[in-house]
Parts: structure tokens; sequence; C-alpha cells
């Protein structure tokens, strides 16, 4: 089956790809400005349907958005701005437990699928030399939380409750499930 994917994340096409789907990328851009009170789960909610509301696709092509962030509570993670933001992002994430929180869209012509997944994480408490040789070996400007599982992060996780995948940035089981739904 061939898909539309509306991002440009190289971890969520890996996924797709390996779950045996045939995969365009065409990225939507859309605004990702918080809206005032909003809740994560609002927040990623409305940013994957925007998204995959605003992907030009053909009728019979479904379309595949998502949008992960990374929250201790409901203060959010995002993308790190530079090298600095994202060391004080994994030290706040040190000894702490967090959400990592993905809003999955399909949509297929006029009919929409949706659904948010929630993985709780907690770090082991890192030190900031650990921190400083992570920053220094892995690219995570692009990251929602600044860092990534498969990217030697591993390692900092003391516990993990939920999809794995979901973590990486696209909860793959979730996902063919709203494909189904939408066929």
């Amino acid at each position: 089956m061939e898909i539309i994917l509306a991002s440009r994340s190289p971890r969520r096409l890996t996924l797709l790809q390996s779950a045996g789907l045939a995969v365009e990328v065409r990225p939507s851009h859309i605004d990702e400005t918080p809206l005032p009170d909003e809740s994560v789960a609002d927040m990623v909610n409305r940013l994957s349907r925007s998204k995959a509301l605003a992907c030009n696709a053909p009728a019979d092509t479904p379309v595949i958005a998502a949008d992960t962030l990374v929250a201790i509570g409901e203060h959010v993670l995002g993308q790190p701005r530079d090298l600095t933001h994202a060391k004080t992002m994994l030290q706040q994430l040190s000894g702490q437990k967090h959400q990592v929180m993905t809003g999955v869209c399909v949509r297929l012509d006029e009919h929409v699928a949706q659904q948010n997944v929630i993985t709780s994480v907690r770090f082991r408490t890192l030190n900031n030399n650990e921190i400083d040789t992570y920053l220094a070996h892995n690219d995570i400007l692009d990251k929602a939380g600044a860092y990534a599982v498969q990217a030697g992060a591993s390692s900092f996780i003391e516990s993990i409750q939920g999809p794995l995948d979901n973590v990486i940035g696209l909860p793959v089981q979730i996902t063919l499930q709203l494909l189904s739904e939408v066929e």
C-alpha cells in the first residue's frame, strides 16, 4: 500500500517503511505556535490534524501526519533552539519522569481518524559530562526534548511505560489501526 507521510522526519519514514508501507514524503508546513492554555494532548492532536488536512494528496491515497512533544507535566519541551537549550532540556529531564506524546492523524479523502499515544519515560540522573558528550556526538536539534532513544539516549532511560516507537516519533501499531479505520 502506498501512503503519503506529511512529515520530513527520517525516523517516521523508516518506521513506516519497516512496517511494509510504500511511502511518499510530502511535508506539511503549518504554524506550530501553541495556543493559549492549550494542553499537551490538545496541541499534538491539533497539529497532527492540521498537518494531515494541509497535505495535498489524491483522494485515493492515505495521508499520515504526526506531531510528537516531550513534556514534564504540562511543561512542553519542544525541539531545542541550539546546543545550550538542548543541554538545559536534558538537565531538566535528568532524574525525572516525563511523557512523550504523539498525536497521529490519518486522512483518506474526507475520512479522518485520529489518536494520541503517551509513553512515560524516566531518566536516570545524568551528569554534565554525560550530557556534553551526548550532545557532541548526536544531532538532536530536530528532536523533541533534545534526545533520540535510537541514537544513544537509551542509556539514559531508567524505566519506560508505553510503546518505544512512540518515543522514536511514531506509534506504528496505532498508526496502522487508524489507517484501517479510514479505508
